[in-house]
């Protein structure tokens, strides 16, 4: 009877044994998934607010006071003040806490590296697919693309809303035309978001016209467009300038009946600046010294 009693027992006590190492195994197997969850959501904390939160920061309900009031005040903080002003609560965890200060200049760090439409320059040539045989002045024009950091793996900053905006430069094709003025339409992104790669498909999806190239449409050799008309990549034809005030400027000499005078700023008719042009030659073959004063020729 106490053999039997004796083997129940000791059956007992090794099954409780292994139960009490399953579980032991399941709560360090729980303990693991818990902390890779953990050190998950470190990583992908988007603000240092959320940051502070998840690591249990002691300040970070001062830090979030913070942000509500959307500047720092020594004096509104109970960590800025005189002991004997505010409440001791506050200073329960100085010394594991930091200034916030320093937290300020974090975030502001933080803040510079956010996904969100940052200006930078884009080669004319390339967003436009442009040939070899053109190039522009300037090379790159200022626009607006989506940039910065990504708190997650596997996402990158992608722009959710685009914009084109036109910009005007000169464009050189060598031995044929230029430089010509040309207008020309860039993408621009006004909203950004932190997303996944776009599976391809096999449909394409419509796209903006892309390329530039101009045809002729002058009567004179030397110019891509009519005096007063600029080439538009988008309708490929030449179009009236936005701000042209030609109509507004009448003149009553020709263009190409006259020249512009540097100095004076004015376009005088080709048979004066000639005769200025060659006046003191004229005056040397008469053996007189022209007058720069009265414009003519003077006895020596």
């Amino acid at each position: 009877m106490w053999t039997l009693l004796s083997i129940w027992f000791h059956v007992l006590l090794l099954a409780y044994v292994r139960l009490l190492m399953l579980a032991t195994d399941v709560l360090a197997s729980i303990r693991e998934i818990n902390q890779e969850k953990w050190e998950k959501d470190i990583r992908s904390a988007a603000s240092l607010d959320e940051l502070l939160m998840l690591t249990d920061f002691p300040d970070w309900k001062l830090w979030r006071c913070r942000l509500k009031l959307k500047h720092v005040d020594s004096a509104s903080f109970p960590e800025f003040r005189s002991p004997s002003v505010g409440s001791h609560r506050f200073t329960r965890f100085a010394a594991n806490s930091y200034s916030l200060e320093v937290l300020k200049a974090i975030d502001e760090e933080w803040q510079k590296t956010q996904c969100m439409p940052r200006e930078t320059c884009v080669d004319v040539a390339q967003e436009l697919g442009t040939s070899n045989d053109m190039f522009f002045k300037p090379p790159c024009v200022s626009v607006f693309r989506c940039s910065g950091c990504c708190n997650k793996e596997g996402v990158t900053c992608r722009n959710t809303s685009t914009t084109y905006v036109d910009k005007i430069l000169l464009s050189v094709v060598p031995f044929k035309y230029g430089p010509e003025p040309m207008l020309i339409s860039v993408a621009n992104h006004t909203a950004c978001k932190c997303q996944e790669p776009q599976m391809i498909r096999r449909q394409a999806l419509p796209h903006r016209k892309s390329g530039c190239f101009p045809i002729r449409q002058s009567e004179d050799s030397r110019r891509l467009c009519d005096r007063g008309l600029i080439w538009d990549c988008v309708e490929d034809r030449c179009v009236p300038y936005p701000s042209s005030n030609q109509a507004k400027t009448p003149s009553n000499t020709k263009a190409e009946d006259c020249e512009i005078d540097i100095e004076k700023c004015e376009c005088i008719p080709k048979e004066v600046t000639s005769t200025r042009r060659y006046a003191p030659c004229l005056c040397a073959a008469r053996r007189r010294q022209f007058n720069h004063t009265s414009c003519s020729c003077k006895r020596k």
